[in-house]
């Protein structure tokens, strides 16, 4: 059974996760005009980056009812990727349970959408086609380091950032 979690108040979802990083022009275009109104970008004040949704996520324990459940014998990841992919692996006392990946793609406030091109364990693996559609509330927690999934039930899945890709 893999379980997802919510957004709860005061944490902060991300919507960038899923775009590709894209090469900016760093420097503002040049100005004939030398006595612009406008702020310079220099003295702009900068904006805190938003956590991304981004690198390998682990479960760690669900939270139903009040009752908190640490995950042992079930261990789901969630590798996302800054081009957009993700792929999901769950595993039950250590044998292959349940593999399936595609894109993602984040809609605000709160909604991190699934589309599952492909399913199944490696020796079995299945092409959805159509793709299967799949939307689930969350929220990144502690600047992206953990992330929840919330049912529609509303038990939340509690996963723990446990790898970053690497800085470019």
């Amino acid at each position: 059974m893999l379980l997802f979690a919510a957004c709860s108040g005061g944490e902060t979802s991300s919507n960038s996760a899923a775009k590709p990083a894209s090469a900016s022009n760093s420097s503002p275009p040049a100005s004939s005009n030398a006595n612009s109104s406008k702020p310079s970008e220099a003295t702009a004040t900068p904006t805190p980056a938003e956590p991304q949704l981004i690198g390998t996520y682990e479960s760690r324990e669900v939270q139903d009812k009040g009752v908190v459940t640490v995950m042992s014998q079930l261990k789901t990841l969630w590798m996302f990727s800054a081009d957009g992919t993700y792929q999901r692996q769950s595993t039950v006392k250590g044998k292959p349970y349940h593999a399936d990946s595609g894109t993602f793609r984040i809609e605000q406030p709160d909604k991190l959408l699934l589309t599952i091109q492909v399913t199944g364990l490696r020796a079995n693996r299945k092409v959805q086609s159509p793709p299967l559609f799949k939307a689930h509330k969350f929220s990144l927690v502690r600047g992206g380091d953990e992330l929840r999934l919330t049912s529609e039930k509303g038990s939340v899945g509690i996963f723990e950032r446990i790898s970053k890709p690497k800085a470019q």
